[in-house]
């Protein structure tokens, strides 16, 4: 359609004002998300760069990633290399110069046992285009009150180890497990506590793991039976393969995680015998 002219042939002004606004704002819009896009990059690119460094034990590469107020704290910290990390979540403020970034580390109370990891949350400022991290000073942080002080009360660290359930064993051997072939993991438990038990979140370090249970509140004295389905379907593999997986159990109201062992064989084959040939 022709814009609308003027009485002397000319168009309609208004109409060109509105057209080259409407050109603009997405103009704008999309250059802010294209922005916000390369932001969040940067800043994941910066968390595994400093977690990396953690891993290694490098003190001085750490502090180049945090703020100059940031630093005195850290020195004053006592220092410890993390078994692994993983990013789970970044989420930009709207100004985009700051953010809060999850990232899942192993429990500090851990063993040398493989554990699953523990959310994190950190907070990162933009400063002259790139990004830190900015550490808390617990010295400088008043005691909290109120609903501060039992929202902190009912959230105490994450303890390893269930004392409400009372499993018969966290091991579950499944024995040989051919292609094709799907098996369950049982684990029998018993709620032992004067309380009722919630089962929260649930771990696993592979897709090839699933939990079938759906009963997620145990009353005092209950027992119940955890089942964990092995498909191995998504696996490759074409000879024998011992296999160890792990599942990680959160339970509430104790906030504590306990881990579950699932051993297994994978045979390469259906484990069907071939039909004769003639």
């Amino acid at each position: 359609m022709l814009p609308k002219k003027d009485t002397k042939g000319r168009p309609d002004s208004g109409l060109l004002r509105a057209g080259l606004f409407a050109a603009l704002s997405l103009l704008v819009a999309s250059a802010l998300v294209r922005a916000a896009t390369s932001s969040e990059v940067e800043l994941r690119a910066r968390v595994e760069q400093l977690y990396s460094a953690l891993q290694r034990s490098d003190w001085r590469q750490v502090e180049k990633y945090l703020t100059k107020e940031s630093k005195p704290i850290y020195r004053s910290q006592p220092k410890k290399a993390v078994a692994g990390y993983q990013i789970e979540s970044i989420k930009l403020d709207a100004s985009g110069d700051s953010a809060e970034v999850v990232v899942r580390l192993p429990p500090s109370s851990g063993s040398g046992s493989r554990l699953f990891l523990v959310p994190e949350r950190t907070h990162w400022r933009q400063i002259k285009g790139r990004w830190y991290l900015q550490l808390r000073d617990p010295h400088a942080m008043p005691p909290p009150s109120g609903a501060a002080a039992q929202k902190q009360a009912s959230s105490p660290p994450l303890s390893l180890h269930s004392r409400d359930l009372e499993f018969q064993s966290t091991w579950a051997g499944l024995g040989y497990v051919h292609q094709g072939e799907v098996k369950v993991a049982r684990f029998a438990f018993s709620n032992v506590s004067q309380r009722a038990v919630t089962l929260g979140d649930v771990q696993t370090d592979c897709a090839c793991l699933r939990m079938k249970s759906q009963q997620k509140e145990f009353k005092p004295g209950e027992a119940g039976v955890l089942e964990f389905e092995l498909d191995p379907s998504s696996l490759s593999f074409d000879v024998k393969k011992a296999l160890t997986l792990t599942v990680g159990l959160e339970t509430e109201p104790e906030h504590a995680l306990t881990q579950l062992t699932i051993a297994a064989v994978l045979i390469p084959g259906s484990g069907q015998p071939s039909a004769p040939t003639h």
